[in-house]
């Protein structure tokens, strides 16, 4: 089931090496902390290490011959020879020293290419449905934990014991791990787009902000919600409903062929227009999947248009330095002159 062709980089005398652990997987069906994907015109090999032989032998794509790792030189090396390859392509994320090592180990050269890597992360980021129900089955987890979580947070109870009990949470409904650290920020942290969870006691009258997400057969999920502890000031709900104001314009502007730009610009001319421009300070959103940022990047400097099937977040936010912060995340699929929301929690203010 490869989702992708290399036909453009392979040819009688070429052929394509894969490196990065995610890449592998979205390839070849197969997850492993170290091999190697050849594809050549005369087959696709995937090499493991005896770590992962057997999963590979279950798992690998039809097509792959599944070869158990010794030694890369000899082994891809004689292949190389064999097929009389001169040129291998291979990511541009490559280091210095490996690009080196795999030139002095293989005999051919080995190139670096960037062109390459761009076209398999936008293959990556339009979603075949099976993913995109892998990608729902994550955010429902999460939603479920976040509903539960609601009764945990109160007076008393601190940033990190809120964090561990919601991955704890997510994990118990079937998460396979959490999709990144999970931001819990309350009262002045909650100003921090990225803050990290600390010791600090939830206090009467604050804001509460929880960005995190599970994970599903490999797939992620990304979600945020404020909500408001005891009370809510006038000025607090007037920012959350900006902020909400601010998502509704950005999701309302997501279709095919519309640029990322454009949506990140629905949200930020509402911030702006409230006196908050210099309140936003991140990118309104990006894409989701093996990996929790994906392409696209919906920022104002991305020219990009949006395509069919491409899942997205959209998460405008406006910070306040010592005082607040509000942010509301949602994830969507492009569909056509369209979008459907994934996320399917309350987005009115919650006051606890």
């Amino acid at each position: 089931m490869l989702m992708i062709n290399f036909d453009r980089y392979i040819s009688s005398k070429s052929a394509v090496l894969i490196f990065s652990e995610i890449n592998r997987l979205y390839l070849s069906g197969v997850k492993s902390s170290l091999g190697y994907l050849l594809f050549t015109p005369f087959g696709n090999f995937c090499f493991v290490d005896g770590r992962y032989y057997e999963t590979a032998q279950k798992n690998a794509y039809d097509g792959f011959k599944v070869v158990l790792l010794e030694r890369v030189s000899k082994q891809i090396g004689e292949l190389i020879k064999r097929f009389k390859i001169e040129t291998v392509f291979t990511e541009n994320d490559v280091t210095v020293g490996m690009l080196r090592e795999l030139n002095e180990a293989l005999p051919c050269k080995v190139e670096a290419d960037a062109n390459l890597t761009e076209y398999i992360l936008t293959s990556r980021s339009v979603k075949e449905q099976w993913e995109i129900d892998n990608i729902i089955s994550a955010q429902r987890i999460a939603e479920k934990a976040f509903e539960e979580i609601l009764n945990f947070i109160k007076v008393g109870v601190t940033e990190r014991e809120i964090a561990i009990e919601l991955d704890y949470r997510m994990q118990k409904l079937g998460s396979y791990g959490v999709s990144f650290e999970t931001i819990a920020v309350s009262g002045k942290n909650s100003s921090l787009p990225h803050g990290v969870p600390t010791d600090k006691p939830i206090e009467a009258g604050d804001f509460f902000t929880l960005d995190f997400g599970a994970v599903y057969n490999g797939y992620h999920s990304d979600m945020t919600r404020t909500v408001a502890v005891g009370y809510a000031t006038d000025e607090m709900q007037e920012v959350y409903n900006l902020v909400l104001s601010a998502q509704n314009a950005a999701l309302s502007k997501i279709s095919a062929n519309v640029k990322c730009k454009a949506v990140d610009a629905a949200a930020r001319e509402i911030i702006a227009h409230k006196g908050f421009a210099g309140n936003f300070n991140h990118s309104t959103g990006h894409g989701v999947g093996l990996e929790i940022h994906e392409y696209p990047i919906v920022s104002g400097r991305n020219e990009q248009k949006l395509a069919e099937n491409q899942v997205i977040t959209c998460e405008p936010g406006v910070y306040i330095p010592e005082k607040f912060g509000v942010r509301i995340e949602d994830m969507a699929v492009v569909k056509g002159n369209t979008y459907e929301n994934l996320t399917k929690c309350e987005k009115t203010l919650i006051i606890l």
